[in-house]
């Protein structure tokens, strides 16, 4: 229960989580992408106006590129310069900036850049896209950059925004044409982005906390049901289990009489067969039902097993079986290799593989069973047979219940498709885990714990 609470909490905790990221996410993407579409569009509106944001009388203007407010005018911080085609300063107007006097175009870009104005400038006459943002340590600007033919840059030369401003010979450097390049204050923007940004990681981890909290509470009732359908079932299998094994028993008895009295025969001996797989079948699904009810009872886990002992008498037990098959068994197991767990499903576990190998491996085949301990604590198990037709295996499905890799259910391989499942369930009751691969005509199944 312990296992499945933890189960249920991680779960349900991390979906919360990527909800949780996903929606603060989007949240401040879309906040970013509005306020950066809202600065280079009041930028581009001011270039499109000669350089200077023109007072907007939306009765008679309509601008839906950006929020347009009573005291944007005043509010909003801007320079402009006109440049030649070689990015010399030509002009420049400061009427809407006071951290530096009017002519001082140098020393404000020294303000953003905390470099001289030449680099500053070769930058943006660089930048393909012609806007950008200039991250400084007082304030950050937000320029856009618009090239003008000699007469274009001639007349704003000549305009209202750049005449007080003119340098000498201002109308000669423009003969070849230039640009035009506003840059916009948007320190406050950033600001704003920035305080969203560490305000939505806090609100997220705080809603994270609280959600983990409310899961962590109700975890118990909502995973109650499905613990009480799962105990019902284990109940169901123990006790039908049981029910089961005395007309089985009876069955065997009275066959075994019938074969005294009348002799045998190929029916009372497909009979007595078909009983044995049902008995077995019954103790493997009762194995399985305590190796679940087991689970939480980390009291059930404190025997000290010597698995090299336990191995090596598994090994020499299955040794007649393959001979009798003309199959090999090869042994490679590290001596004192102790374990802490439950000895009789450690046996079950180390015994199902072995079986499988046998009863699987190729005609004239070889078995190697492998017991090697672990530089980290722990043990390695590894049993591997020849089997040719394992290239097309869906070794996906090989620890399902039930599930059988011969898919035509030969009964002189008898099985039910539930040993695999047993021995996952086994090693990971022990905290381990087992894994299949198949290579060049051998299947291994690798189990660490």
């Amino acid at each position: 229960m312990k296992r499945l609470r933890r189960t249920f909490i991680g779960i349900a905790s991390a979906a919360v989580l990527l909800v949780l990221t996903l929606v603060l996410l989007s949240l401040y993407a879309v906040n970013t992408v509005t306020n950066y579409g809202e600065i280079f569009s009041i930028t581009e509106y001011i270039i499109e106006h000669s350089g200077r944001l023109p007072h907007i009388d939306l009765k008679k203007e309509t601008v839906t590129d950006f929020s347009v407010y009573d005291e944007l005018q005043y509010e909003t911080r801007y320079f402009s310069l006109l440049t030649d085609d070689k990015g010399n300063i030509i002009s420049g107007n400061f009427d809407h900036i006071a951290s530096v006097d009017n002519n001082d175009a140098d020393k404000l870009l020294e303000s953003i850049s905390e470099a001289t104005s030449r680099p500053m400038l070769t930058r943006i006459f660089s930048d393909p896209r012609k806007r950008g943002i200039i991250f400084g340590t007082d304030s950050d600007f937000a320029y856009m950059r618009k090239e003008l033919d000699s007469n274009e840059l001639d007349r704003k030369i000549r305009s209202e925004t750049f005449y007080k401003n003119n340098v000498e010979n201002a109308v000669e450097l423009a003969e070849n044409g230039g640009s035009i390049i506003v840059f916009l204050d948007c320190s406050r923007r950033i600001l704003d982005m920035r305080s969203l940004r560490i305000s939505t990681f806090v609100i997220g981890v705080v809603c994270f906390l609280i959600f983990f909290m409310i899961i962590t509470l109700y975890s118990r009732r909502a995973i109650q049901p499905y613990i009480e359908t799962q105990e019902k079932q284990r109940q169901f299998i123990t006790n039908a289990g049981h029910e089961l094994k005395t007309p089985l028993t009876i069955i065997s008895a009275n066959m075994e009489v019938l074969e005294m009295m009348n002799g045998k025969s190929e029916w009372i001996d497909s009979t007595l067969n078909q009983v044995k797989r049902l008995t077995g079948l019954v103790s493997d699904l009762i194995t399985i039902a305590r190796t679940e009810e087991y689970s939480d009872d980390n009291e059930k886990l404190g025997d000290t097993v010597d698995a090299s002992a336990i191995v090596k008498e598994l090994a020499d037990g299955f040794r007649p079986v393959a001979e009798k098959e003309f199959k090999r068994i090869e042994m490679y197991i590290d001596e004192g290799i102790t374990l802490t767990g439950n000895k009789k499903m450690l046996c079950e576990l180390f015994s199902i593989l072995i079986d499988n190998a046998v009863k699987y491996c190729d005609d004239r085949g070889v078995i190697k069973i492998e017991l090697h301990s672990r530089k980290k604590g722990g043990l390695q198990y590894i049993v591997s047979n020849d089997y040719a037709d394992g290239k097309t295996a869906d070794y996906s499905r090989f620890f399902e219940r039930f599930y059988r890799g011969d898919t035509s259910h030969n009964s002189e391989k008898a099985g039910y498709g539930i040993g695999l499942s047993m021995a996952e369930s086994i090693t990971k009751l022990h905290k381990g885990r087992i894994s299949v691969s198949w290579s060049d005509g051998v299947i291994s199944f690798s189990v660490i714990i």
